[in-house]
């Protein structure tokens, strides 16, 4: 997520277009790069297609979806997620979709995942993940809620003066990671980031063009945990643990100082019983 970022000049809103072109390659460019799967919508009186996460849902980057009007095109617009109704057919590879059209060949979707394979229970540690800048790049901070069945870990973090969104998104799942002890490798452990770019290139075999040793260091720290699953969460949707991670993080971005690392007691009901610095 992005902080403080005033629109462009003689920029009107979204919802006084239909769409926007996009001209800034970054934004959707790492997606560019990679195999993820497109599937038809409908968007207001005409079919168009998006690519979608494993849940069939379409991918949202910075509170827009990519969309083109037809197999085989390479001009994107942007669309409001709100404006787009899901149309029945098949999930349309990317190869099949830059040739233009399915040949019939079966699909492999790499998992980016919503919802856990194994349901949480009392002992599950649970973990949200975010990174903020004001301008990208600029200055940027991680925030990460931790719960544990008998604590909260709150982090609040400034990293850099000058980072991009998507290293912050990078460092707090792989500070959170840090975070766990040796004798929680072999836990249930649940780690949930809205940032969807993260899950793509950490899980979801997307092609990183930048931040490549810091997604190595990530992968490599994930393989120490027997029971990890990182998560996609839609932010700004009033998620418990979410938003707490928001906050941690803008807060960290607006100061442009870290807060020292706070840890609550809970009880086994999730109830707060006390706190530490």
């Amino acid at each position: 997520m992005q902080v403080n970022v005033p629109l462009p000049p003689f920029t009107r809103p979204w919802y006084s277009r239909p769409t926007q072109v996009l001209h800034d390659e970054n934004e959707f460019g790492d997606l560019e790069k990679t195999r993820v799967p497109w599937k038809k919508f409908q968007f207001r009186d005409q079919t168009v297609f998006a690519r979608i996460l494993a849940s069939g849902k379409p991918i949202v980057h910075r509170g827009r979806v990519e969309i083109r009007y037809k197999l085989g095109a390479t001009k994107s617009y942007r669309a409001s997620p709100e404006n787009l109704e899901p149309v029945e057919g098949e999930i349309i590879s990317d190869d099949e979709f830059k040739a233009g059209g399915p040949s019939g060949r079966p699909v492999s979707v790499k998992t980016v995942r919503e919802t856990p394979k194994s349901a949480p229970t009392d002992d599950t540690i649970i973990i949200h993940t975010d990174g903020a800048c004001s301008g990208n790049p600029g200055p940027a901070g991680i925030g990460i809620y931790l719960e544990r069945p008998d604590e909260v870990v709150e982090i609040c973090e400034f990293i850099s003066s000058l980072a991009t969104n998507n290293f912050a998104e990078l460092t707090a799942i792989d500070r959170a990671l840090e975070l766990l002890r040796d004798d929680e490798k072999d836990r249930h452990i649940l780690l949930y980031t809205d940032s969807g770019w993260s899950l793509g290139v950490l899980i979801g075999g997307w092609k990183a063009k930048t931040n490549l040793d810091m997604i190595k260091k990530i992968q490599a720290r994930m393989t120490e945990f027997s029971n990890l699953e990182l998560l996609k969460v839609k932010g700004h949707s009033g998620q418990k643990g979410n938003e707490e991670a928001d906050y941690l993080a803008t807060t960290a971005v607006r100061r442009e100082a870290s807060k020292p690392a706070r840890t609550r007691k809970r009880s086994r009901s999730g109830s707060d019983s006390g706190s530490s610095a």
